[in-house]
């Protein structure tokens, strides 16, 4: 899409686009900030034109129900992030729909993307666990996303998460002989896993740069198109990869001002698993992805 048809979702004329990169392949949107006389804000599509086909987005549109093409998703997301004071969250300004494809309009929210969360201040990581609990006490009765697109019972949960691994590992990984002769082994876990008990909305893809900070800290999450209904342990599963120890502390002194943490001993081996089928930090060794350290 040529930047000049950007200029259908304005009034006035666009002066300035900036193309927003992430930093990392594989990312779902095109964002863009668009200034005019007026304003500057923030422009959002997917990249996605066709049914999601590659581990991380077919796994959760399976397993979850959200599709990256349509912005009901982070609509939704938005409303009850919104509700969250401890961290902010861009207010989408208008919707529009071009040759078929989906935009959203949201304000230009102040600070830098986080590149870790590693060696920030106690200050920054305790108003993130705060802020994390907060989002885990909107409980829900059943797993699926937000916009109720899916609406899956909580006892069938694990049966479904079976059936995703199996989906993914067969169409991403059918030359990967570790994953491959891991899965069964870990399918027998599951299928012993107690029906999880806590299920909230989660980031699938927990990562700082998802975030931005400013003055030590946090001020608003700006990439929320992997929030799905699911139980709390899997945001814990993430976290074990983007924080060490001293970090891990500082927010678990915000977070069990809220909450107590979940018991991640039963469920962590076969929940790792799935995250490393869905590619959340890459292709990373499936050895080296079991052996990371266990935080919480």
């Amino acid at each position: 899409m040529k930047y000049s048809n950007l200029q259908q979702l304005f009034d006035e004329p666009i002066e300035k686009i900036q193309i927003l990169d992430p930093g990392y392949s594989g990312h779902a949107s095109d964002v863009w900030l668009v200034k005019t006389a007026s304003q500057e804000v923030v422009v959002r599509s997917s990249r996605w034109r066709n049914e999601p086909d590659r581990e991380f987005w077919w796994g959760c549109k399976f397993m979850f129900g959200i599709d990256p093409r349509h912005m009901i998703y982070m609509k939704e997301n938005s409303k009850l992030l919104q509700t969250v004071s401890e961290i902010a969250l861009p207010k989408i300004l208008s919707w529009a729909e071009m040759d078929g494809r989906e935009y959203l309009v949201v304000e230009k929210m102040k600070g830098h993307a986080l590149s870790s969360f590693k060696n920030q201040s106690h200050e920054l990581l305790y108003q993130f666990g705060v802020w994390l609990a907060k989002v885990h006490l909107n409980t829900s009765s059943f797993y699926g996303n937000l916009a109720k697109t899916k609406v899956g019972k909580r006892e069938e949960f694990h049966n479904k998460l079976a059936q995703a691994m199996k989906g993914i590992a067969e169409r991403e990984y059918p030359s990967d002989s570790h994953i491959r002769t891991s899965l069964d082994p870990i399918l027998e876990q599951l299928h012993d896993l107690p029906h999880p008990q806590h299920f909230c909305p989660i980031l699938v893809d927990m990562d700082p740069s998802q975030f931005l900070a400013e003055a030590g800290k946090i001020t608003a999450i700006v990439d929320t198109e992997a929030y799905v209904i699911a139980p709390r342990e899997f945001d814990f599963i993430g976290l074990e990869y983007v924080l060490d120890e001293a970090s891990s502390a500082s927010f678990l002194n915000g977070y069990t001002t809220i909450l107590g943490i979940p018991e991640l001993s039963e469920c962590r081996r076969a929940y790792r698993y799935f995250y490393r089928l869905l590619g959340v930090q890459g292709s990373v060794d499936l050895d080296k992805w079991f052996a990371q350290s266990e935080l919480f």
